[in-house]
């Protein structure tokens, strides 16, 4: 997808939960195309006790639809009494229209990868953000997981799991701040 994007590596990727194994994935197969990490809420892999709930999940979407998935999803990852009610409406209607089979799919297809080895790998700047109302990941394994990475630097929002739609100014500030000081240093390099 890269290749078709025409984009010119070093590529900066900002990932959120299970697109950090994504990431860490293409960082194995092309760590020279890496030039940056920003890793929110990061999931590199289901602990053991926790794939037998990730089944479940996907089972009662495909069984009864997202709607009654919710209190077992959405209500953990975004409980709905944190942040702007107009934001989080937004974000509960398209949570909803997601197609059942599809977010079971996911659900199951994130159950049994782990890919937690591959941070003490990273090699280029990395920026960890945790959600302090986080309680799918909370903050305390974002922040130990941010100590495996030489270097990388741990930041704590107020934020809930989702935070690029609950906290996005939050967020974008970090953003700005990391990438900012990234390219200045690249520049002072040259």
């Amino acid at each position: 997808m890269l290749r078709e994007s025409e984009l010119a590596p070093p590529y900066h990727f900002v990932t959120v939960a299970a697109a950090t194994m994504q990431a860490l994935i293409y960082m194995s197969r092309h760590p020279d195309r890496i030039g940056s990490f920003v890793f929110c809420n990061p999931f590199t892999g289901a602990d053991p006790s926790r794939i037998a709930a990730l089944e479940e999940r996907a089972a009662l979407a495909e069984r009864e639809g997202l709607r009654k998935a919710i209190p077992v999803t959405l209500d953990k990852s975004w409980p709905s009494d944190i942040g702007d009610r107009a934001a989080y409406a937004v974000y509960r209607g398209r949570y909803l229209a997601h197609d059942p089979v599809c977010f079971a799919s996911m659900n199951r297809a994130i159950a049994r990868p782990n890919v937690t080895h591959l941070a003490k790998e990273v090699c280029v700047p990395t920026m960890v953000v945790a959600g302090r109302f986080d309680q799918v990941r909370p903050p305390k394994t974002s922040e130990e997981f941010a100590r495996t990475i030489p270097g990388a630097r741990f930041e704590l929002i107020d934020a809930v799991h989702m935070m690029p739609a609950q906290a996005a100014g939050s967020l974008l500030a970090l953003l700005e701040d990391f990438l900012s000081t990234q390219a200045a240093a690249r520049q002072g390099a040259q």
